[in-house]
């Protein structure tokens, strides 16, 4: 399914434990990963070990905030969950703060993920945009950065809910399909 990962064009970084370093990691997981592994091979690594959560998470802490957060939308259109209609507001604010990354569509994104609550994948996508950058207190009051790389564990999160939810006898099929998008995304493609 999965032929060598060539390039990863939207992934700089020469050694896979850059990106690892970015977040918590079991030890025993970190420690299994040798110093000079470039992200490449780790990526076949795991694919071929099925670590599919561990390559989800690794990707979204490797992709920049718009291309994890576009990758997060696309795996949750591709598994067609019905969504309310309020999880529904939040994809779309997620989708629309991909396409323009202003301050007003992040804090759009922060009213719907509380609308949405936390508990579903579109939630989870409009929290990743909001803490995307800029400040996480409201608006009056006085400013403070989400810490680094906290949108990638709630598209991470977003990614893994899609993949098992509501069906998780599908999740082996569904995990490959958006891994191999988000892959596109690492090549510089939109994920199509």
């Amino acid at each position: 399914m999965f032929s060598k990962v060539q390039t990863l064009r939207k992934i700089p970084q020469e050694y896979a434990l850059e990106v690892i370093n970015r977040y918590q990691v079991d030890k025993t997981l970190k420690e299994s990963v040798p110093s000079d592994q470039s992200p490449q091979e780790l990526i076949e690594q795991w694919l071929k070990e099925e670590k599919y959560n561990e390559l989800v998470t690794f990707l979204c802490h490797a992709l920049s905030a718009r291309e994890a957060v576009w990758w997060g939308c696309l795996c949750l259109r591709m598994v067609e969950q019905e969504l309310n209609d309020v999880q529904q507001q939040a994809l779309s604010a997620a989708e629309s703060w991909v396409r323009e990354s202003t301050e007003a569509n992040r804090r759009i994104s922060e009213t719907r993920a509380k609308r949405a609550e936390l508990d579903n994948a579109a939630g989870w996508l409009a929290q990743a945009a909001f803490w995307s950058g800029g400040s996480i207190t409201p608006i009056d009051g006085p400013a403070n950065p989400a810490p680094p790389y906290l949108y990638s564990h709630a598209v991470a999160g977003a990614i893994c809910l899609s993949a098992v939810l509501p069906d998780a006898s599908n999740g082996k099929k569904n995990y490959k399909a958006m891994i191999r998008t988000g892959l596109i995304i690492a090549d510089g493609g939109n994920g199509r």
